[in-house]
């Protein structure tokens, strides 16, 4: 048929075909929010909890693609070297980009997180290019905004929520900070066992050793906020306004 019923927290979903075709093999995922239908030639991908459904051109690859649904607006295909994107309710790929790096570590989405007033859509990813390159594309334009070149196996990219700073760290535990759009690059640390933009804000927070490291103006990174600390960070929560470590 090209219609199926499927239901999220005790609401019933219809997915059908936009073109009419018939839905021949149908996958629930991502604890039970994601939907994965595929027709003969299209691909129907769908949060369930909000609605939003996607039917995009999509031709048979052996079901061998790797879907990921950590990021609410979007969903990651990786097949046979290639990244796809598509945005949860638009029918049309955001587009795809050549990486074969699917480390969630190693690949950083933001789709319009936290809008600024004035600023036009934000859509944009980072990726590796290879083990020691990063590539970061607008995805609204397709054009390629910054190549980052490095000496040393990167182990770890994170935008901010705008996209105007990129962090990375590479395999010596070196954490680095790069202005997408000038492309200036500041090292910030050495020995970095873990580091993370605090959400809804531009404040990074990093440890090296027993330091607990706060940078509260990432235009400024040479001003920075140490506190000794007992033992390893392992999380950053954000909850009312208060960010917890």
């Amino acid at each position: 048929s090209s219609g199926i019923n499927a239901e999220y927290g005790g609401t019933r979903v219809v997915v059908k075909s936009h073109y009419s075709y018939e839905i021949q093999k149908v996958n629930i995922m991502g604890n039970d929010k994601y939907i994965v239908a595929y027709t003969s030639d299209t691909l129907l991908l769908g949060d369930l909890k909000t609605f939003r459904i996607s039917e995009i051109a999509w031709s048979a690859t052996g079901g061998n693609e790797k879907f990921v649904f950590d990021h609410n607006n979007v969903c990651m295909i990786f097949n046979a070297g290639e990244l796809t994107l598509v945005e949860y309710g638009t029918n049309d790929m955001l587009g795809s980009v050549r990486t074969e790096f699917m480390s969630a570590h190693l690949v950083s989405v933001r789709i319009n997180e936290r809008r600024l007033k004035g600023r036009d859509d934000n859509k944009k990813i980072a990726y590796l290019v290879d083990l020691k390159t990063i590539s970061i594309v607008d995805l609204i334009y397709g054009i390629t905004l910054a190549t980052i070149s490095h000496d040393t196996r990167i182990d770890w990219i994170e935008l901010n929520e705008t996209s105007r700073k990129l962090l990375f760290r590479d395999k010596k535990l070196r954490l680095h900070l790069v202005d997408v759009e000038t492309q200036a690059r500041t090292t910030l640390l050495n020995y970095c066992s873990y580091v993370q933009w605090v959400p809804m804000s531009d404040v990074c927070v990093a440890q090296n050793r027993s330091n607990l490291c706060v940078w509260y103006n990432i235009d400024c990174p040479e001003r920075v906020t140490m506190v000794t600390i007992k033992g390893d960070i392992e999380e950053i929560e954000r909850s009312d306004g208060k960010t917890e470590v």
